[in-house]
């Protein structure tokens, strides 16, 4: 076997050219490896001549070199390598800006929680998992960490509202990185996501989600959310408590339905209705669940005391009981200024468009319903 270096070599029984006589230097073997360390030198293969007695054999073959040979070089490995490096370093600067610097170790924590998590959620009711999906990510069961259907919605409404984020992004973001908000830490979310998937199955990401994420009022954990709010293990949460505390998860303390009862009944009530649009739940049983009064039972007695100086509400309104800490049992109503509260307004906008939609699939009657009772239930005339 020859090799020649960027002139091809003249086969057997083919006169050389006069002139590459003077050009031309006899091929040693043993001078390939230093030749092709050089970066003007690109070796390639030509012509193979086997010997009759000698199968190893090599035909005698030449190696030119010609001064075109520092312009036309391919890329040498070395550039490769420094690109390579230079990647790396790149990489490893975005994630060290972006991770927590006890990153290993939370890694570590987290996938060790997960199974004791699944155990905990696995007596938690079906219609919880189901509104925590529904309107956190509906899509939650068919990516793989990254939705890039729900990236492009964002995209395209020019704000996070559209669900950019999945739920195995969520978790990344609350255990592993940074507060910063920057492209470099999104990019790392989403390859976390991506490994974070890989690693652990859905059923045991949702139940980190749930057991982890911040509820308000200084609560983290689903367990600690549902005895704060309703008095009752999560395992006994109804349909209207589970859509309650699913609508909160955005903004706890914003959306808290102690600092503001209509506000939690209003996300109550669009929690109901993406379950239904995802399929999760029919349309009669929302409404049903729509007609029904919120009822909480707060533990702390700092809330009782910011909510009892508040003027009662008509009979069959929106009641909050409370369990104060001494084991004393008191009931009091609650009632906010709807005319003050804009977001209840635009609760009844999105409502009457959502009833609009359902013309579509002819249920007008069903649609006048949904109307009327979301009328009763802003003015409180039921």
């Amino acid at each position: 076997m020859s090799f020649s270096l960027l002139l091809p070599l003249p086969l057997p029984n083919q006169p050389n050219h006069s002139s590459y006589q003077n050009s031309n230097l006899n091929a040693n073997p043993s001078l390939f490896p230093i030749l092709h360390s050089l970066p003007f030198f690109s070796l390639t293969h030509t012509h193979t001549h086997r010997s009759p007695t000698r199968s190893n054999s090599v035909h005698e073959g030449r190696v030119h070199w010609t001064q075109n040979s520092f312009k036309n070089h391919r890329i040498v490995p070395e550039t490769l390598v420094v690109l390579t490096f230079s990647t790396l370093l790149l990489c490893l600067r975005l994630f060290s800006n972006a991770l927590l610097p006890d990153f290993p170790r939370r890694w570590r924590n987290l996938v060790a929680f997960s199974a004791e998590a699944e155990l905990r959620a696995s007596s938690y009711p079906w219609h919880l998992w189901q509104a925590i999906v529904a309107y956190e990510d509906r899509r939650f069961f068919m990516h793989h960490g990254v939705d890039p259907v729900g990236i492009a919605r964002a995209v395209l409404s020019f704000s996070s509202r559209g669900g950019g984020s999945t739920i195995t992004q969520q978790l990344v973001k609350n255990t592993f990185l940074k507060n910063e908000r920057t492209l470099s830490r999104k990019v790392v979310e989403m390859v976390l996501a991506l490994a974070l998937e890989r690693t652990m199955s859905k059923r045991r990401i949702l139940s980190c989600y749930m057991n982890k994420i911040y509820w308000g009022h200084g609560i983290y954990g689903i367990k600690s959310a549902s005895i704060f709010y309703f008095g009752k293990h999560p395992s006994l949460l109804s349909l209207g408590e589970s859509a309650m505390l699913a609508g909160i998860i955005p903004a706890p303390e914003l959306r808290s339905p102690l600092r503001d009862p209509g506000r939690g009944k209003s996300f109550q009530a669009r929690v109901l209705r993406r379950m239904v649009e995802v399929g999760f739940l029919d349309i009669e049983t929302a409404l049903l669940v729509v007609k029904q009064g919120l009822h909480m039972h707060v533990f702390v007695s700092e809330y009782a005391d910011g909510l009892l100086h508040l003027s009662p509400l008509p009979k069959d309104g929106l009641g909050v009981s409370n369990k104060l800490e001494r084991g004393t049992d008191s009931a009091f109503k609650v009632v906010w200024d709807w005319e003050k509260e804009s977001v209840t307004w635009e609760a009844w906008e999105d409502m009457e468009r959502w009833s609009i939609k359902l013309q579509a699939i002819d249920h007008i009657k069903l649609q006048k319903n949904i109307l009327v009772v979301v009328t009763k239930w802003i003015f409180c005339n039921k």
